[in-house]
This record gives structure tokens, C-alpha cells and sequence, in this order.
């Protein structure tokens, strides 16, 4: 039997997509659904927050700010992409992030008593959440890395490296978020693109696809 409309928020969240259909539609049940438009926030830094937000359609980005106010982008969430998961287990809830709305949005948001009930009748969910965990903090330990020890042409090296797909690069986010997240200006981020344009590593096909020749 198939899932339809927002239930399948539920079944592409890969904490969830290993149940089977009567487990999904237990989760579905318990699922909140908000519209939401761009500019607005699922969360804010300071905020208590206490549930698993899943992205149904629309994209959210999560950032956080430095001591002097300046953005560093932690990711871009898209379809079937969820957060809010560190609030479900920290005695204290307060988000130290921001989630804003960059594209008008569906939201799929479950309670965290819920959450807890879900992993207490099926503990594999619990598996699959530490296993996210561990690959978001692969994935920040690395960004960490990159910013401190690399240099902006080298911290664009490695983003390509490990985003692109095949010879090819497809940008999921604006190159101002790009920036934000590699910890460059934008006018740095724009001559870089430009010097490996000319050293001939990459070739511009559009604003946000490029070919990687080397």
C-alpha cells in the first residue's frame, strides 16, 4: 500500500524508512504539520525547543552566530532532511541554532514525548538516530577542520571534493550561504570559483553547476 501526501515525510526520514507500513502510519499519527514561509523560523538560538522537525517540502537552512555576530552556516535541509534531534536527549533544550525558512515550507514537527514512546515500541529508530548523530558530527568535526587549518582556495577544493557528483558539481544552496558555510566574504568565495576557473579545475557551465576537470 502506498503512503500519500505528508505521510511520506515520515517514510523518506531515514530514522523511520526501515518500518514497515503500519509502523509508518503509527509515526504518521503522531505527526503535527505546519505551513510555514520564507524568512519565517522553525527555531531561534536561546528558544526552548523540544521536537524533531522534518522537512516535507521547501528548504530550511541552520545557522548559528560567532561571538561578533557574523553567520556560519551548519546545512541546508530539503526534502525528507530533519533537526532539532540534539533537543530530543539535552536536559537543557535551549537551541543554541537558528532554523529559518529560505524556501515556503511543509513541516512535519513530532513531539519529543512521542519521539520517546516511538524508540521505547521500536528501538531500531534509536540505532538509526545515533547513527545520524555520528555522521553530523563527522560532518561538523570536519567543517571545523576545514576552517581553521585550510586556506579559502583549499576549503573550495575540499567542498567540491566531497560534494560533487561524479565530474560534476551541482550547488544545493546560494553561494552567500556557501560562504557562510566554508567561513569566507562572498566577494572572497566569487574570486576563488574565479581562480580555479582560470587554473583550469573547474569550468562554469551556470550559476549553480560546474564542471570539475581535474
Amino acid at each position: 500500500m502506498a503512503l500519500y501526501g505528508h505521510e511520506r515525510c515520515v517514510s523518506k526520514v531515514p530514522i523511520f524508512s526501515h518500518l514497515e507500513f503500519n509502523e509508518l502510519e503509527e509515526v504518521f499519527h503522531t505527526v503535527n504539520h505546519q505551513k510555514m514561509k520564507k524568512g519565517e523560523f522553525l527555531f531561534m538560538a536561546g528558544e526552548t525547543s523540544s521536537s524533531l522537525y522534518v522537512i516535507h517540502k521547501g528548504k530550511v537552512r541552520i545557522y548559528r552566530l560567532n561571538d561578533n555576530g557574523e553567520e556560519q552556516l551548519i546545512r541546508v535541509l530539503t526534502h525528507s532532511d530533519f533537526t532539532g534531534e540534539l533537543s530530543l536527549f539535552s536536559h537543557d533544550n535551549q537551541s543554541q541554532s537558528y532554523a529559518e525558512v529560505l524556501e515556503d515550507a511543509e513541516i512535519c514537527r513530532i513531539n519529543r514525548e512521542d519521539i520517546y514512546d516511538l524508540m521505547k515500541k521500536y528501538p531500531d529508530i534509536s540505532v538509526k538516530i545515533i547513527e545520524s548523530f555520528a555522521e553530523r558530527l563527522n560532518e561538523s568535526e570536519s567543517l571545523t577542520t576545514n576552517i581553521s587549518l585550510l586556506n579559502s582556495k583549499e576549503k573550495l577544493i575540499e567542498y567540491i571534493r566531497t560534494h560533487s557528483e561524479g565530474s560534476q558539481l551541482i550547488l544545493s544552496m546560494t553561494k552567500r550561504n556557501l560562504a557562510s558555510y566554508l567561513s569566507m566574504q562572498p566577494e572572497t568565495l566569487t574570486r576563488t570559483f574565479k581562480k580555479l576557473e582560470q587554473e583550469g579545475y573547474i569550468r562554469k557551465v551556470n550559476n549553480k553547476t560546474y564542471d570539475i576537470l581535474k
